[in-house]
């Protein structure tokens, strides 16, 4: 796994949905007592997601386009903690056209009970991209236009409890 040393790829930026600004800060309801449980966690989360996406349109194979990566988060005592990028994955294939809704559904359904909600769908002409977040700060994204992407951010955990 990569250290983050100077910037977060520009497409992990817009999966987690900020482009600088404060330090990200440890919020309620972990998954894990550390990083290493987090990352295990919301990876099985993010591959049951995939897997429902590509059970309802075998067209949509993903794969890992890029590296995970670590930034520096301060934990509510002050210590610090990491947030966790875990690898992109992509599809050559974008959804079907007219499924857009159909595909929202199905990764929202495939979400059911994993901690996420508040589903956020951003307005785009040809596409969609569909952000819901959990409490203790983590994120996933799902977009579909030329190609389909999944991206996860796991929240603030210390490395060790």
């Amino acid at each position: 796994m990569k250290v983050l040393r100077v910037g977060v790829p520009v497409l992990a930026l817009s999966l987690a949905g900020c482009a600088g600004g404060p330090v990200p800060v440890a919020v309620p309801e972990p998954v894990a007592a550390d990083r290493a449980g987090a990352v295990e966690y919301y990876t099985r989360v993010q591959r049951d997601a995939m897997a429902a996406l590509s059970d309802a349109f075998p067209e949509m194979q993903f794969r890992q386009s890029d590296p995970a990566t670590t930034a520096y988060c301060e934990m509510p005592d002050g210590s610090a903690g990491t947030t966790v990028f875990l690898p992109i994955h992509l599809s050559d294939r974008p959804v079907p056209p007219g499924q857009l809704e159909r595909a929202a559904r199905v990764f929202e359904e495939s979400l059911a009970g994993t901690g996420f909600r508040g589903a956020r769908s951003l307005p785009v002409e040809t596409g969609l991209q569909i952000r819901m977040f959990a409490a203790d700060g983590s994120s996933i994204s799902f977009g579909s236009y030329l190609a389909a992407t999944v991206g996860l951010t796991a929240g603030c955990y210390p490395d060790r409890p």
